[in-house]
């Protein structure tokens, strides 16, 4: 399975920052934080799985009606 790096869009606090990395680290997956643009925010990126299929969307919410 391919494995690419995925990185958090939005810059996180220090405390939120170190709690996902233990989180994290709890799943054994590889992360890492690095200082971001603005020196009061991280970001943290993690070497994921990649998959060559998107989601399934949920027909949850799909009415009968349109479905003829």
């Amino acid at each position: 399975m391919r494995m690419t790096w995925f990185s958090h869009p939005e810059p996180l606090d220090t405390k939120t920052a170190d709690e996902l990395l233990s989180r994290y680290a709890a799943r054994h997956v590889e992360a890492k934080k690095t200082l971001a643009f603005d020196p009061r925010f991280w970001t943290v990126s993690a070497l994921l799985p990649e998959s060559k299929y998107g989601p399934i969307p949920s027909k949850q919410f799909e009415q009968p009606i349109w479905s003829r």
